[in-house]
């Protein structure tokens, strides 16, 4: 049975939503008004979604929620997602850098960590465990937002290694997966000239079909 919502608590979880995201519809759906009074449920109430959640929330306005449906939602229309994918220092950054256009969303780790530390003469893949918390925490902000984007682009997510679970919520949301992997002996070379020792252990795990179940402070 789907969850009860309505009352004051609704009114103020959709005000939240909406101070946070903004008021611009972000399903544009037929008939859409482009302003959003309402919070669409990403999982739906009927289906079990948290409906006081903020982050199962994104502003819509009245016709586009009411039209939509009680499907599971993925990104909201227009936008693209490509998870690029791939052992460390494969080349990922490099096939993104090729291929996004200036309006694009780029979210990578190590662009984030390294913005996110002081000025440092250290090597750009090298950080402290706090720093790579917070960047972590930063990254999945900002996937959680880039998702929910009305404007029509491109988002590239670099996730080196993500879990089968991570692929599986990454597809739910109609995102395309591409591996850059130009094998082990080139990948091997690379990470022993410019990446930090730890790499080295990401690459046999890669190759050694470990999985992708690397902890969070240790996701590149």
């Amino acid at each position: 049975m789907a969850a009860r919502w309505g009352g004051r608590k609704a009114a103020a979880y959709t005000a939240a939503v909406l101070e946070r995201d903004g008021t611009l519809c972000v399903l544009q759906r037929p008939g859409c008004t482009h302003i959003a009074t309402t919070a669409d449920h990403i999982v739906p109430r009927s289906l079990g979604g948290d409906p006081w959640d903020l982050e199962n929330g994104r502003p819509s306005c009245r016709p586009c929620n009411s039209s939509r449906g009680n499907g599971l939602a993925g990104a909201t229309p227009g936008v693209r997602i490509v998870i690029v994918t791939g052992p460390p220092a494969a080349g990922k950054s490099t096939y993104i850098r090729q291929r996004a256009q200036g309006d694009d969303v780029v979210i990578d780790l190590d662009v984030i960590a390294s913005a996110l530390r002081g000025p440092t003469n250290d090597a750009q893949h090298v950080y402290p465990s706090h720093v790579r918390h917070v960047a972590i925490a930063a990254r999945q902000a900002a996937i959680r937002r880039a998702t929910r984007l009305a404007e029509r682009v491109t988002v590239w997510i670099v996730h080196s290694m993500p879990s089968a679970a991570q692929l599986d919520g990454y597809r739910a949301q109609g995102a395309e997966v591409v591996t850059i992997d130009p094998g082990a002996d080139v990948v091997v070379e690379r990470a022993r000239a410019d990446r930090p020792a730890e790499a080295m252990r990401h690459v046999d795990r890669y190759y050694l079909g470990a999985g992708g179940d690397v902890p969070p402070s240790r996701e590149w």
